[in-house]
Formats: C-alpha cells, structure tokens, sequence
C-alpha cells in the first residue's frame, strides 16, 4: 500500500511539474514598439481602430485617441508589433457605417514595416 502511495505521489508530482511548464514562457514573437498620428484630410482621426496585420502572426491593434494619436498592443498589456510586413487596416464605425474609404479599411491599401526597438508610424489618409 505504502509502495502504491508514493508511485502516485511521483506521479501526481510529474503531473504537475508538465503543467507548469506548458503554461511558462510567452509564444510571443520578437516586437517592436509601434506608435503614431493618423490623419483624415489633415486633422487627427480621432476613435478610430488600427489594425497592423501581418501574414502568419496575431495581429496588433490600437484605437486613436482624440488627436489620432495611437500605441499598438499585442495581447493584453504586451505593447507592440510583431517584426516584419504588416497590411494595415484603419477603420471606424458611425451608427454601424464604415466612414472610412475603403482602401483603407475593407480593401486596404496601406502597408508598414515594424523593425526591432521604437516605431513611429504616422497615416495622412485622404477621404477623395
């Protein structure tokens, strides 16, 4: 019986330890620090929704703050980007419309490239 305990101790033991390990460490990929002015017509862009999507990573976003100012995040509070060619999507709804032309939302036509360390990317999107 004694025997039978500690063969079950062990592994419960190992168990757990296999456990703690799969949940350690971040699958996040290298990032840079992503930032920026978005601007529609030459004023800021104000509560708009950002979306840096790259081709085979999770996608980061942000939303604009009243002077179009925006910070990009990865997952929850992992600010950033990941490195490489990103697609970017700008989009904002007004009463469930798109008000944003759609080169730069649905049919995007902007691009980025996010590198290692601080990124100041700035959009002057026109509505014509």
């Amino acid at each position: 019986m004694q025997k039978l305990k500690l063969i079950w101790s062990a592994g419960l033991c190992l168990g757990v330890m296999i456990l703690c390990s799969a949940c350690g460490g971040s699958d996040a990929p290298d990032l840079g620090n992503v930032t920026g002015t978005i601007t529609l017509d030459g004023a800021p862009l104000a509560d708009a929704n950002v979306t840096f999507m790259p081709e085979k990573i999770r996608a980061s976003s942000a939303k604009t703050d009243s002077a179009g100012k925006y910070e990009l995040v990865y997952i929850r509070d992992e600010k950033g980007a990941a490195l490489g060619d990103h697609k970017v999507v700008v989009s904002k709804l007004v009463n469930e419309k798109e008000t944003i032309p759609p080169n730069y939302s649905d049919e995007t036509e902007l691009t980025a490239v996010v590198k290692s360390g601080d990124n100041e990317i700035n959009f002057d999107l026109s509505s014509k």
